[in-house]
């Protein structure tokens, strides 16, 4: 690495291709976790989603990435800029750069394939209110815009924070609750990499009071109630 991973602007670390290239080869498992921790810091510390007069601080998240190197099965294929917001069944992402020859059709090839995310999971409106599960999140920032009239305002954009934190940020396995029949139906051949990379600390999360509080309890993906191990954040 020429520089350490903190250094780098927010979206350029959304180019995990390129950033992986400055490791040695030997060290690549180990590089997608330094990248992964790197924006895990700078979303919950250093940015927020704006959405007019709104503000979303991130609460939890999850990470995907897919390429010949690292074979995350489970990932959404996709062909999109790094920084684009991206939909599917489970909710939305923020995308790395991603670039995939079957679209967005469910692959097993690597070929020249790389793909992924980070699925947003949760996120605290204005500070006190927060919204929990990917797809509440999605339907939050997203609930109401004009399909004649664009307004800015309506829409969520990733921005700075103008006063950063200092949250403890703690990781542990992704909520991903496949049992074995599916799996084999549909990974077969590549169950074991799957399996793998299902046990990857790979979800991200602080532990504000809004998430701790009693409305949550009906939430049972809470990660510290899941029987992962948990890692804080370095």
């Amino acid at each position: 690495m020429n520089k350490n991973l903190n250094d780098y602007p927010l979206l350029e670390l959304l180019d995990v291709k390129s950033l992986l290239q400055t490791y040695p080869i030997e060290k690549r498992n180990e590089a997608i976790g330094e990248i992964f921790d790197a924006i895990a810091k700078k979303l919950f510390n250093e940015y927020h989603i704006k959405k007019g007069d709104c503000t979303y601080d991130f609460l939890e998240i999850e990470f995907y990435y897919f390429d010949k190197g690292h074979k995350d099965y489970i990932t959404y294929p996709r062909t999109i800029g790094k920084g684009n917001w991206f939909f599917h069944n489970s909710g939305m992402d923020l995308s790395f750069e991603s670039s995939c020859v079957e679209g967005f059709k469910k692959t097993n090839e690597p070929e020249n394939n790389f793909f992924g995310g980070i699925l947003i999971r949760g996120l605290v409106k204005d500070g006190n209110n927060a919204i929990i599960g990917p797809l509440n999140s999605c339907w939050g920032l997203f609930d109401i815009f004009s399909a004649f009239e664009p307004n800015p305002n309506e829409l969520p954009i990733i921005e700075r924070k103008s006063v950063e934190n200092q949250f403890e940020i703690f990781k542990s396995q992704r909520w991903i609750p496949y049992d074995d029949k599916k799996i084999q139906k549909d990974y077969g051949g590549n169950i074991d990499s799957y399996k793998d990379h299902l046990s990857k600390l790979y979800r991200y999360y602080v532990k504000r009071q809004v998430l701790i509080k009693d409305k949550s309890k009906l939430y049972k993906a809470q990660p510290w109630k899941t029987g992962s191990e948990e890692e804080k954040v370095s």
